[in-house]
């Protein structure tokens, strides 16, 4: 479990914050009453929300048109149930081979340095009494 998340201030992250700071807390208890998220002031999305957009505006659109060019030619009836089985023992594993090359392409690809990145972990703890 990471010891700080951090994320811009939409309202989708506050589960995620809540959530964080629930486990950290209850795995340490010197935590409590502090915040185990950072939320960044500025309007950029942190590298998981890029990711997940990047994946949604540029992977999933070619897949979707592939598709719908099958069904819209009539290569493929989403009523018949052996072909939709086929479709299935097919697509499935090649979509999941796709989205792994995906992964590995976007996990090996070097990222640029941050400096808004929060690196000072020592913020998030609070002082122990002596």
């Amino acid at each position: 479990m990471p010891l700080v998340t951090q994320s811009d201030a939409g309202s989708e992250n506050f589960g995620i914050a809540n959530a964080h700071t629930t486990l950290r807390q209850w795995h340490n208890l010197a935590l409590a009453g502090s915040l185990q998220h950072w939320w960044m002031h500025s309007n950029k999305n942190v590298m998981p929300e890029i990711t997940w957009s990047q994946l949604q505006r540029h992977f999933a659109p070619g897949f979707e048109n592939l598709l719908d060019l099958g069904v819209n030619s009539g290569w493929y009836d989403t009523n018949n149930t052996p072909q939709v089985m086929v479709f299935r023992w097919v697509f499935i594993p090649w979509l999941q081979q796709e989205l792994d090359a995906y992964r590995c392409r976007v996990n090996n690809t070097a990222k640029r340095h941050d400096r808004n990145k929060v690196r000072d972990f020592n913020l998030f703890l609070p002082a122990l009494p002596l």
